[in-house]
């Protein structure tokens, strides 16, 4: 596919894939003709970028990202190196969900508190 396809069906704009593609986050495309120079992306790619989009949207920086598909796509890291980093991952995440609830819970604390008398034992949440 093309990348204004694969644009359209990734829902991310031309800059952005090329952004991948810059920073190896994504594969460059193949360019199939040399009378032309459309490039041509695929399935692989579109699945990438949703990879990406969802990881995003879930608090991952690029470089984590990038690093979790570096890990996945080396053909130098074998089976038990690959588990052992994405298992590094997957307790990362535990801990920041573990943080992530804990703020939560004080969030929650203090809106219960808000318009009421506010003593120093309410402030340490």
């Amino acid at each position: 596919m093309r990348i204004g396809e694969l644009c359209k069906r990734a829902g991310v704009s031309h800059d952005t894939v090329r952004f991948y593609e810059r920073t190896g986050l994504l594969d460059k495309a193949t360019q199939p003709h040399t009378t032309n120079t459309y490039k041509h992306y695929s399935e692989r790619s579109l699945q990438r970028i949703r990879l990406i989009v969802h990881a995003k949207a879930l608090g991952f920086t690029l470089a984590e990202i990038g690093d979790v598909i570096h890990v996945w796509d080396s053909p130098t890291f074998g089976i038990a190196k690959k588990v052992e980093c994405l298992q590094a991952k997957l307790t990362e995440l535990d801990e920041k969900s573990r943080a992530l609830a804990t703020l939560r819970a004080g969030l929650l604390n203090a809106l219960a508190k808000v318009g009421g008398d506010c003593t120093e034992e309410d402030i340490a949440w």
